[in-house]
């Protein structure tokens, strides 16, 4: 019986490395998140740099994103007047289930305005983009679906942690249709004034995440 169990063990193991994706091959993976989580909770924000206390909260909500299996992308909302964070959020593209929209700014900013439900519209006085405090801060710069419903939201401030060069669209603002690059202007949407160590630790949680679906 002894004999049995130790070969079906010696084969779950082997067919384990041969699935592509597998608990074997996770190891090295799971091993890099563990790295940087440690990274993460080491690290104290460094007072002279502006933005850090909100940069290592956003890579806080990033590393939690990839622990779940997302990528490594989290993003808050912060009263600039206060300083108090109102809404956080993180990349939830694959977990519990595939949302191809649920990037880090487009969760912070659907928990925002859910919450609020916000009023407005054609019949009202009311306008719903009325952000003038808020500052959003993300972890890597925003894409393009990211970046044109920021702009949408009324946020006026916004600031990233990693610069994106593949995928990112605040350094290509000006590529924006006509009306989303007026709608655009005047805004404040540049990269966060952050400790090298901690925009370190974004780029690597970033390059973590989830693209090689393009390769498929």
């Amino acid at each position: 019986m002894r004999r049995i169990m130790r070969r079906f063990t010696l084969t779950m193991l082997l067919l384990l490395a041969l699935v592509p994706g597998s608990w074997a091959k996770d190891v090295p993976l799971q091993n890099r998140i563990a790295e940087l989580e440690a990274r993460i909770g080491a690290y104290v924000p460094d007072p002279q740099y502006r933005d850090d206390v909100f940069g290592l909260i956003v890579v806080k909500e990033a590393i939690t994103s990839l622990k779940a299996g997302s990528g490594g992308i989290g993003a808050c909302l912060v009263d600039a007047a206060t300083g108090e964070v109102v809404e956080r959020g993180r990349n939830r593209q694959y977990d519990p289930y595939f949302r191809s929209d649920l990037h880090a700014e487009m969760d912070l900013l659907n928990r925002y305005e859910d919450r609020l439900r916000k009023q407005g519209g054609g019949n009202s006085v009311n306008d719903p983009r009325r952000c003038d405090n808020l500052v959003l801060f993300t972890s890597t710069e925003p894409c393009p679906m990211c970046l044109t419903r920021i702009i949408n939201s009324g946020i006026q401030r916004m600031y990233y942690l990693n610069p994106d060069p593949h995928g990112g669209m605040v350094a290509r603002q000006e590529q924006l249709p006509p009306f989303w690059r007026d709608f655009a202007a005047g805004r404040d949407f540049r990269q966060a004034e952050c400790s090298p160590e901690l925009l370190k630790i974004a780029a690597d949680l970033f390059h973590h995440s989830m693209r090689n679906f393009t390769k498929k």
